[in-house]
């Protein structure tokens, strides 16, 4: 594994596992668990039936369809928003 791929996990596993433990939120903590541990499922049924990692198939797409891939990224952006609106919606 090279060293942007560990300090992706890194950071990923930082970011969402770690807060959430530290605020002793265990149901988001698990919801997060329950992403990781999907997605790694999805990551290694990719990788043994194309040979491919999930993020190496859409940048082959991306190269050959920017409009879709940015269609892809911006719809993934306001889902994340719309999350952390969501739970940000009692602070304000």
């Amino acid at each position: 594994m090279e060293w942007k791929e560990i300090l992706f996990l890194i950071l990923m596993v930082g970011g969402f596992l770690v807060p959430a433990a530290i605020a002793g939120q265990w149901w988001l903590f698990s919801v997060f668990v329950v992403f990781f541990a999907s997605f790694g499922v999805v990551e290694g049924i990719a990788v043994w039936k194309t040979g491919r990692s999930v993020s190496q198939k859409f940048w082959d797409y991306s190269k050959e369809h920017k409009v879709g891939a940015w269609l892809v990224l911006g719809s993934m952006l306001l889902g994340w928003l719309g999350l952390l609106w969501h739970l940000a919606a009692k602070l304000f």
